[in-house]
């Protein structure tokens, strides 16, 4: 980007308080939606204006348009198709759109305003869009349960929902594993292959647990991000180191146990 175009562009945090408010905007206009082309028409104006601001927004070297339009728009779509039209409790809707509003707009905030050069300075970003990306795979699988739950379709459609969503979360883990400079190899593959094994049973097993589908869904993403730390760490050169592991695999089991007892069952 040249100078003057960078002089003429906007500033990071004026565009993540455009964001919020074209967000506040489109939230009030979801509430009247009543049919479906209507939705539909929905998603593309907010898709559209993603893709004006994103052009209009100054992007140091290093950060990529396209991936942080990928990220939003994941997360947009998860969240609202896949949480926001099956809540069905006044303060559920209320906390998805206190993160639908503040979200996207946290990610343009924490765009770095110049070229340092620093890897430091994007970690904030960076791990900012992991973290969209994993309430995005949250929205993903608690709208595919949902379905499910409201048999808005047989319960034969769950192989194919569940392959949808388990190509979706491979992508997303070998995306970030490329983020993080893990270069593609046989091993790289190994890895992908097993996570994706390892959540399509799991989608299963957790199908088959009496649990709502916001729980069932947030049970599938905490597999999936054990998964993908434990595979990123044995990718690197250093492999993984067990004895710090250890601690934070303990500490998940732990909370993990805590959280099945703290639960509602069906």
């Amino acid at each position: 980007m040249s100078e003057k175009t960078r002089i003429i562009s906007f500033h990071p945090k004026l565009a993540a308080v455009i964001d919020a408010i074209i967000n506040l905007i489109l939230l009030y206009g979801l509430q009247t939606v009543s049919t479906w082309w209507v939705f539909g028409l929905w998603i593309v104006v907010r898709l559209v204006l993603w893709a004006m601001l994103i052009r209009l927004v100054y992007y140091p070297k290093g950060i990529s348009r396209l991936r942080h339009f990928a990220a939003l728009a994941f997360f947009s779509l998860s969240i609202i198709i896949g949480l926001m039209i099956f809540a069905d409790w006044v303060w559920s809707w209320r906390l998805l759109s206190v993160v639908f509003i503040i979200f996207s707009g946290v990610s343009f905030w924490l765009l770095p305003e110049g070229d340092s050069g620093l890897s430091f300075v994007l970690k904030p970003y960076r791990r900012w869009l992991f973290l969209m990306d994993v309430f995005g795979l949250a929205g993903l699988w608690g709208g595919l349960y949902a379905i499910l739950s409201f048999q808005l379709f047989t319960q034969g459609w769950f192989w194919l929902e569940a392959i949808l969503g388990t190509l979706i979360s491979t992508i997303i883990a070998c995306w970030w594993w490329k983020e993080y400079d893990i270069e593609f190899s046989r091993r790289f593959w190994l890895g992908a292959l097993l996570l994706t094994v390892l959540i399509f049973e799991l989608s299963w097993i957790v199908w088959r647990w009496p649990l709502g589908y916001v729980i069932n869904g947030m049970m599938v993403v905490w597999f999936w991000y054990n998964l993908w730390l434990i595979i990123r760490f044995n990718l690197t050169k250093e492999g993984v180191n067990w004895k710090k592991q250890t601690w934070f695999l303990g500490f998940n089991l732990f909370f993990f146990i805590l959280f099945l007892l703290i639960i509602k069952w069906k």
